[in-house]
């Protein structure tokens, strides 16, 4: 778990680098995640992982160890999870990291890192949830976080994930795994502005007018994410759409 953060956080601090992140109000980015939510839902078994993940630049880490702890305690203090006394190592690295269940079903982890070459601590703020968790609880919990990272000064980025299995019923409908992300693509009315396929996965990159969370790539704006994959033991479709990208593995 905790190499499985580093290298999180790595991939996020470098597509923010590439890619120039755009964000705007967060009234709009809570209708964002109850829009995305809702409008994959009938391509998704009920069983389904959802994740927000929020992630910017807080105090001053400099790579020293006892400043990030120090950061670390107080950002799991703000947002009511026990702290940690003492770093993780991960791959060499050491990282804070504190989690704790904010309502039934639903996880939140704070992670802080020193990245090379910088002052300031890297933070990635984390909820993971399954479809039992109501949607309003949800959109609560985004709301209100917003709300304190605002107070705290932290300038970042919303990142919402989910990722299930597609229904028979629905793989019936389709003559092929390129035909079915572009049904989905088209209930998100948006414009494929990249595409990816192998063997086993088909991806598009879209440019959607309904949201204004964005990347750009090149010259192209990119709003949603939809992948599709192909198991090769059990041969089920595991679909996974996010806003403004995927930031996870599909």
């Amino acid at each position: 778990m905790q190499k499985f953060w580093l290298l999180s956080i790595i991939c996020i601090s470098i597509t923010g680098l590439i890619f120039g992140w755009v964000r705007h109000a967060d009234a709009q980015g809570e209708q964002e995640a109850l829009q995305l939510l809702n409008t994959v839902k009938p391509y998704m078994m009920s069983e389904n992982q959802i994740t927000f993940k929020y992630t910017g630049y807080y105090g001053t880490c400099g790579g020293i160890d006892q400043d990030m702890l120090q950061v670390g305690k107080k950002l799991s203090q703000a947002f009511g999870i026990p702290q940690a006394e003492v770093l993780s190592e991960s791959n060499s690295h050491p990282i804070y990291t504190a989690k704790a269940e904010v309502v039934s079903g639903a996880v939140v982890t704070v992670t802080v890192a020193s990245p090379q070459g910088q002052s300031a601590c890297y933070v990635v703020l984390r909820l993971d949830t399954s479809n039992e968790t109501e949607q309003v609880n949800l959109v609560k919990w985004q709301e209100q976080t917003s709300e304190q990272l605002k107070k705290l000064g932290i300038h970042g980025q919303w990142n919402v994930m989910v990722q299930g299995y597609v229904p028979e019923q629905e793989q019936s409908r389709q003559n092929s795994s390129i035909e079915l992300v572009n049904t989905i693509a088209l209930a998100f009315k948006g414009k494929i502005v990249e595409s990816y396929r192998d063997q086993n996965t088909v991806s598009l990159s879209l440019s959607a007018r309904e949201f204004q969370s964005s990347v750009k790539s090149g010259d192209q704006t990119v709003n949603l994410q939809v992948a599709l994959h192909q198991e090769s033991t059990t041969g089920m479709l595991r679909l996974t759409v996010g806003t403004p990208i995927i930031t996870m593995e599909y």
